[in-house]
């Protein structure tokens, strides 16, 4: 499953952590603000803030392939600022993307200062480091982190690693914490929660949690419960199913038609 970085660029495949999205949390905005007349000359004299808000300007209007901009985030971070930390991470990651064929040094400085900004305590640092974890066990101590920052999508993706590793009473309890969460990721949960079910044999279970995605107006969760309902010996309810998925797909492929995106 893919874990992005950012609104359009996944970074890399993390088995069991589905979708947090750290791009989302950077402190670079994307139009940048005119740069105030007093940022610069205040850099220069060493203000921590102003270095910060130079190099994230910079950043935003891609200076020079963006060297004068980690000139000042880096500043900034050695001073100990972790939001410039954070935003190296994103320099480091766009390096990361856009080199080729070494863009595993770029990858790695950029979970450095991920690494180095979450543990300063930046939340959005916090959350983006299931990416960059260097192993499960790491993995799994920054999604628990992100639980406690209230990260909406950390439950679920603890859960992932958690059933990954076979602790499946810990996932379990995760799974369903997540499961209360309301809207997709919730929706995302039962389904998840459905397919672990099924995998420890509890098929009723499984056919209830697919029976609400399919109620939310799913199609696969129809779709998933007519399956379950067949392995029960149940072929008339498993047939019922099978035809709402298929009225939900086609609800779903109309209102695609009149509502076209645009």
């Amino acid at each position: 499953m893919v874990l992005a970085f950012g609104c359009d660029t996944a970074i890399s495949e993390v088995p069991g952590v589905r979708v947090t999205r750290p791009g989302d949390q950077v402190a670079i905005p994307k139009r940048p603000e005119p740069l105030e007349s007093w940022v610069e000359p205040a850099a220069e004299a060493g203000d921590v803030a102003a270095m910060k808000r130079l190099g994230q300007y910079l950043y935003q209007t891609g200076s020079a392939g963006n060297a004068p901009a980690e000139k000042w985030l880096f500043a900034a971070a050695e001073a100990g600022d972790a939001e410039a930390m954070y935003s190296l991470t994103r320099v480091h990651h766009d390096r990361a993307v856009n080199a080729t064929p070494h863009g595993q040094d770029h990858h790695l400085t950029a979970a450095s200062w991920c690494r180095r900004a979450a543990q300063a305590g930046w939340i959005p640092a916090i959350r983006s480091m299931p990416v960059y974890a260097a192993d499960q066990d790491e993995r799994e101590y920054w999604l628990r982190e992100a639980v406690e920052t209230g990260d909406p999508w950390a439950p679920l993706n603890l859960a992932g690693v958690l059933d990954e590793r076979g602790r499946t009473s810990e996932a379990e309890h995760w799974y369903r914490r997540a499961a209360d969460e309301p809207g997709g990721i919730g929706l995302s949960a039962r389904d998840s929660l459905g397919d672990f079910l099924l995998r420890q044999g509890r098929l009723e279970e499984a056919a209830e949690c697919w029976k609400q995605l399919a109620e939310a107006g799913e199609p696969a969760g129809a779709w998933h419960r007519a399956y379950v309902l067949e392995k029960l010996g149940r072929p008339e309810e498993a047939a019922m199913w099978r035809q709402q998925g298929d009225a939900l797909q086609a609800a779903q492929r109309a209102q695609e038609l009149d509502c076209p995106e645009r």
